[in-house]
């Protein structure tokens, strides 16, 4: 009777040109492992598995003749499939079955416990560190104010003053209540034209600030501390998961068309993928939160697990970015009283949901359309994923929303 008493898989991932199965090993207790396995197995798993719809699959532990099988199963329903797997693959799952303990299931070379895989000495080190790091990082909430940029702006706001004769700071006391103060953050997302005004003569510099001001700037909305489901009336969040991806910069590009907000969260073994369109997303000035590192679902997940996924995530992000990332959507909105300690203590901002067209599912553009028109729309963060039927749905459901008077916003 072997120890091994349970392998359920949790996900098929695809990480730096490897393919991985993501398990939930029980021997006398359960953690999750990451198997890296040959590419003709996984895309003969990836055949039989769907994980959108909620399916559980438990995978044999036995095998006849290169042929391996797994029980899907959902309520009270069970259906039992077979695939073939390589010669490879089943000597190391022979080699797995004969583990009594985790330590030696940590020594079988094709198994690991993150995809990245730090030590949790390390992480722990590196997210006590950014803790203590919060209190400087709260004090200044600009998205991309630094001192240069500082400079540029004075300069500018001195020679509008020498031309007009006139105070801005009176004008700004001018506006009426409840106006827009997010103009700074307008003019700084302005970089390249910025570096421009900086370099030409006087006379040009007062055009070109009036060029900027005709430039409509994103609407943003700063979330409080803790966790989210919706907004205030009158405003819509549209939001896109699982990216980075292939119509990243096309959602993008149909956003800043239409001048609203968009916020994006991203998966970490994305981003390998897509590094320029993690660039195009945040230099065109939206804000980009993490989705955890492998899409895992943090319900089921251990403590270690989850803040691996999400710390690592939003490293691998603000690195692309150079920014500090605040946003964190759990997978499947499915999350925990650990994942919201964890969530809290690195800084993070857990973002849901409470419109989901379901896009992922139904990949059908008219009903994406059909359910935003169907439902509230205001005060609400809507769910949608990086896909084609997104994207093509996706200039419709802005035009209704602004049909509606609603503000459509980035979230901070």
């Amino acid at each position: 009777m072997y120890q091994l008493r349970l392998l359920q898989l949790l996900d098929i991932q695809e990480y730096e040109h490897d393919f991985y199965l993501h398990l939930n090993i029980q021997l006398e207790e359960q953690e999750e492992f990451y198997w890296k396995v040959d590419p003709e197995t996984a895309q003969n798993l990836q055949a039989i598995t769907d994980f959108s719809k909620g399916y559980l699959y438990r995978l044999s532990l036995r095998m006849h003749q290169n042929k391996w099988s797994l029980t899907q199963t959902h309520r009270d329903q069970s259906l039992r499939k077979e695939f073939t797997c390589s010669d490879a693959f089943c000597q190391e799952l022979l080699a797995l079955k004969q583990v009594n303990t985790f330590e030696e299931l940590d020594q079988l070379p094709f198994i690991s416990r993150h995809l990245v895989s730090p030590s949790v000495e390390a992480i722990e080190v590196e997210v006590e560190k950014d803790i203590e790091k919060q209190e400087e990082i709260h004090i200044s909430r600009s998205r991309r104010f630094t001192w240069p940029l500082a400079t540029a702006l004075i300069t500018v706001i001195a020679i509008i003053c020498t031309y007009t004769g006139h105070s801005i700071y009176t004008n700004a006391q001018a506006q009426p209540e409840g106006a827009s103060t997010n103009h700074a953050v307008k003019v700084e997302k302005q970089e390249p034209v910025k570096e421009n005004l900086a370099a030409k003569p006087e006379t040009n510099l007062l055009e070109e600030n009036i060029r900027i001001e005709d430039i409509p700037e994103i609407p943003f909305f700063e979330l409080e501390d803790g966790m989210t489901h919706g907004i205030p009336e009158g405003m819509v969040a549209l939001t896109f998961d699982d990216g980075p991806s292939q119509y990243s910069a096309e959602i993008v590009d149909i956003l800043k068309d239409y001048g609203v907000g968009g916020t994006f969260f991203l998966v970490g073994i994305n981003l390998n993928k897509y590094p320029e369109q993690v660039a195009y997303i945040n230099d065109s000035g939206y804000s980009i939160g993490t989705h955890s590192m492998s899409h895992i679902n943090f319900a089921t997940s251990p403590v270690a697990t989850q803040k691996n996924e999400i710390y690592q995530s939003s490293r691998l992000i603000e690195d692309l970015i150079g920014e500090k990332v605040t946003l964190f959507r759990p997978p499947y909105g499915q999350f925990n009283d650990n994942t919201k300690q964890i969530s809290t203590e690195l800084a993070h901002k857990m973002v849901l949901w409470n419109n989901d067209p379901k896009d992922w599912e139904s990949r059908n553009t008219d009903k994406i359309i059909q359910h935003i028109k169907s439902t509230e729309a205001s005060g609400s963060i809507i769910l949608l994923h990086e896909t084609k039927a997104t994207v093509d749905a996706l200039p419709e459901i802005i035009s209704y929303l602004q049909g509606l008077d609603l503000q459509l916003v980035s979230l901070q």
